[in-house]
């Protein structure tokens, strides 16, 4: 017989208070995220560090609040909500500050342990109080536990909706970091303060809160300025913040009195003025080709390389720049000269993705420059597959020449490097039947159709440059001769022919360059998470596939063997819905990166679309979760756990193709990829009223935490495995495949169980 459902206030009109919730949690997780990138210098992984410490957080905080009583609901839901309107503009805050206090020695690359302490410190906080806030609320809802919990999970899945499109708007509006946290803080505040009164809840933690935002609001220019020069400071000591700005794809800072150095994201790209380093590097780039009639620079060359190249019989040079606010922070920043090269009439600016402009037909061009192949981010990474390669050759002339500069060992592509330079020479050689290979430390993969155009033989080389005839007082051709003397450049590609035969290929599925790059940065950092990252790396993919399945077969067998009951099979059923609904969504948000490359400022917009998936979810259960009828309960969560699993599986062969969109247009790829995240909220968005429909004899604060729990638990799990070790080494539609079968297991898992 089920329990008599704990005596509660009776249900209130409190959608308002659940839409307030679900739009500051949101909205602070989408902000701190992105911070996160930044305070890590750049680190792709602190998207799912952070994740892990929101997750990890909000498990934690369900877990303590479990023996919640009613009549302190009201309460703990005003403390916890109070708090969490303030959360992000003080996680921001604390973690410039936490970036300068354990930034590295000048000169070292900061670990993937420093960007896990930084989200437990920014993030953690804010999960915690989600978590708390979530069965304190779900008492409030109503006594009947799938009732409340449906109409609570229903609305807070809404206002997080309202907060991912609210943080993409303020970011199209160029909008910085700390003033959106208090602008959509404060807005969250209004919402729940409106109702507070009939709601039920005190308004005394809702007053506070109010205070420390109005301080914070007034100290906000102030504080933003000093702590972005606090953040910089532990990056690069002595050097003063000259300028900063946002944009959808990137935080761009410049510092420095005389030269200017560049860091994007947090993670220093260069420096200029440097005549004699650009001059240098752009005769050299130019040699490569036996014709610069049409140039195709897909980024990287505004900084000092592109008025040299000119200097060339250049007739047309196509400067492909997706970032527009990033291109105007830079122009003002350029010495004339590089300004005036810009305003050339031979050059065209085109603002585009580069892999979208290379995708689609047209002239063909002399050469193509692609930016240096440091693929620690996925947005690099993107660059340097084999498709990428495949579009930008589609774009050579007879004769051209595709250069890719790569940063390997000093001379040798040994040790660190060889993955890492195995896996993009791998990629380029998918594309073009001629691939060589120039010695480090600052080596060039020249790639073409013909031994004769991609040639690295200094004789050929310094011809050109005698039959151009430009006029140099810091270049001559002897220095080819050094660059690429025969014997280093043959013992050069030896090595990296080796490097590419034991490395699999980088393509858009398994960006595996960027596991490989992100396990040099954490090497070099001295950091224990690289060596881990190499060893994870190193194992073959149905063992780390095995590992990843096995606690699942596991929980089944106990089953089997009657000794698990419903209730503790509903929980995994749920915690597995979390982690496989997490670790899907990661995939189509890396997907999205692959096609588009501005997940940066989509990211709020793309969680928006998840978040409307699980409240359609949560809603088509509203005539199925009855708690009365535990055995109907049941049956609906195997069955939606069954078609959670066939849409998972269906991912899985949509993955491979869906990077195709970054040639269809930023419209095309926004849309499928929203699509199916809308599409995977709502498979998944019934898991949770309808594990609470299993759990009703638990009453309702209880059953909430425990899913909570649960749910929150499996997510943290998939925020960390997913990307940084199950993409790079399974790839997007093996490792979609896999959260399928763990899901299909989850099912079977309830079925069988007493």
């Amino acid at each position: 017989m089920p329990a008599t459902p704990t005596p509660g206030p009776p249900a209130r009109p409190l959608p308002a208070v659940f839409l307030s919730a679900g739009l500051a949690a949101t909205a602070a997780q989408v902000l701190l995220l992105r911070e996160l990138v930044v305070d890590g210098a750049g680190d792709e992984a602190g998207i799912g560090t952070g994740l892990f410490a929101w997750l990890s957080g909000i498990a934690l905080g369900a877990a303590l609040t479990r023996r919640l009583r009613a009549e302190a609901a009201a309460r703990a839901a005003s403390r916890a909500l109070s708090a969490l309107f303030v959360v992000a503009p003080a996680g921001i805050l604390a973690g410039r500050l936490l970036a300068f206090l354990l930034a590295p020695p000048a000169g070292e690359l900061p670990g993937l342990g420093r960007s896990l302490a930084i989200a437990l410190a920014t993030l953690g906080p804010g999960g915690l109080l989600v978590g708390r806030a979530f069965p304190a609320l779900a008492l409030l809802a109503g006594p009947a536990p799938a009732v409340a919990i449906r109409r609570l999970y229903l609305f807070e899945s809404a206002g997080s909706l309202l907060g991912g499109a609210a943080v993409t708007a303020l970011a199209g509006f160029a909008v910085a970091p700390l003033p959106a946290a208090l602008a959509l803080g404060g807005g969250a505040l209004l919402l729940a303060a409106l109702v507070s009164g009939s709601g039920g809840l005190p308004r005394r933690p809702l007053a506070v809160a109010t205070v420390l935002l109005a301080l914070l609001a007034a100290a906000s220019p102030r504080l933003d300025r000093e702590t972005e020069r606090l953040r910089l400071a532990g990056t690069a000591p002595g050097l003063p913040l000259r300028a900063w700005v946002d944009t959808p794809y990137q935080h761009l800072a410049l510092a420095g009195e005389g030269p200017v150095h560049l860091y994007a994201s947090g993670r220093y790209t260069g420096s200029f003025p440097d005549p004699w380093a650009n001059e240098s590097l752009a005769h050299t780039l130019s040699c490569l080709t036996p014709r610069v009639d049409r140039v195709l620079a897909l980024g990287g060359v505004e900084t000092g390389v592109l008025r040299h190249l000119l200097r060339h019989p250049v007739r047309e040079l196509v400067l492909v720049e997706p970032d527009v606010r990033a291109l105007a922070f830079l122009r003002a920043a350029l010495p004339a000269e590089d300004r005036a090269a810009l305003e050339d009439p031979r050059v065209r600016l085109v603002l585009d993705d580069p892999r979208r402009f290379a995708a689609r037909p047209g002239p063909p061009f002399d050469l193509v420059l692609f930016p240096r192949a440091d693929p620690v981010t996925l947005r690099e990474a993107r660059l340097v597959t084999a498709g990428s390669f495949r579009a930008a050759a589609a774009r050579l002339a007879p004769g051209g020449v595709l250069v890719v500069p790569i940063r390997t060992a000093p001379a040798t592509f040994a040790g660190e490097t060889a993955p890492l330079a195995g896996s993009v020479l791998g990629a380029l050689s998918r594309a073009l039947p001629v691939v060589r290979v120039s010695p480090g430390p600052d080596s060039f993969l020249v790639a073409g159709l013909s031994a004769s155009s991609a040639t690295l033989d200094p004789e050929v080389l310094a011809s050109r440059w005698r039959e151009r005839a430009v006029a140099s007082e810091s270049f001559a051709p002897e220095v080819l001769g050094a660059l690429f003397h025969p014997d280093r450049v043959a013992e050069t590609e030896a090595q990296a022919r080796r490097a590419a035969l034991a490395t699999p290929v980088s393509t858009d599925d398994r960006p595996v360059s960027f596991l490989h790059a992100l396990t040099r940065r954490q090497e070099a950092a001295g950091s224990a998470a690289g060596r881990w990252l190499a060893r994870l790396g190193a194992l073959p993919a149905p063992v780390l596939a095995g590992l990843a399945i096995l606690p699942a077969l596991a929980g089944l067998a106990r089953t089997l063997r009657q000794r698990a009951t419903l209730p503790a099979a509903a929980s995994h059923a749920v915690g597995a819905g979390g982690g496989s609904a997490m670790g899907l969504s990661l995939l189509l948000l890396l997907s999205y990166q692959t096609a588009d490359g501005a997940l940066y400022g989509r990211l709020g917009l793309l969680t928006a679309l998840f978040m409307a998936g699980l409240s359609l979810g949560a809603l088509a259960t509203r005539r199925l979760g009855d708690e009365a009828s535990i055995p109907r309960a049941r049956r609906h969560l195997v069955a939606a756990l069954a078609l959670a699993a066939a849409l998972g599986f269906g991912t899985a062969l949509c993955l491979p193709r869906l990077a195709a969109a970054s040639g269809a247009g930023a419209l095309a790829a926004l849309s499928l990829h929203g699509v199916l995240l809308l599409a995977t909220g709502a498979a998944t968005g019934a898991l949770f009223p309808l594990g609470a429909a299993v759990l009703s004899t638990e009453g309702t604060g209880r059953a909430a935490a425990r899913l909570q729990t649960a749910d929150h638990a499996g997510a943290a799990v998939a925020a960390l495995a997913v990307p940084v070790v199950l993409v790079p080494a399974l790839g997007l539609g093996a490792t979609a495949a896999l959260l399928a079968a763990l899901l299909a297991l989850a099912s079977a898992r309830v079925a069988v169980a007493r």
